[in-house]
């Protein structure tokens, strides 16, 4: 669950949103979705604040959904339920 009114004027840590969650935030720029091979769960990837400057590098936005893919399987594996809010920038 994420905190109500959410927001930042800064750019913070990249993160991944559930789907359901996304409704529930303000000034969430979305850069791609995502979603769980297991059990299709939809997240939402990108970063809380203002638009960040220049564009992005493709190695950097193929590497995000990896990174989810990857604790979205964890999570599988360990039996557990996906967070709301995953930080990407671990």
């Amino acid at each position: 669950m994420l905190a109500e009114g959410q927001t930042a004027n800064v750019v913070t840590n990249r993160v991944a949103i559930l789907d359901k969650e996304l409704p529930k935030t303000s000034s969430f720029r979305t850069e791609i979705f995502e979603l769980c091979t297991m059990c299709g769960a939809r997240f939402g990837i990108g970063y809380f604040g203002a638009s960040r400057e220049g564009s992005r590098m493709a190695e950097e936005i193929e590497e995000l959904p990896r990174k989810l893919i990857e604790i979205l399987a964890k999570d599988h594996w360990l039996h557990r339920k996906h967070k709301g809010l995953i930080d990407l920038d671990f």
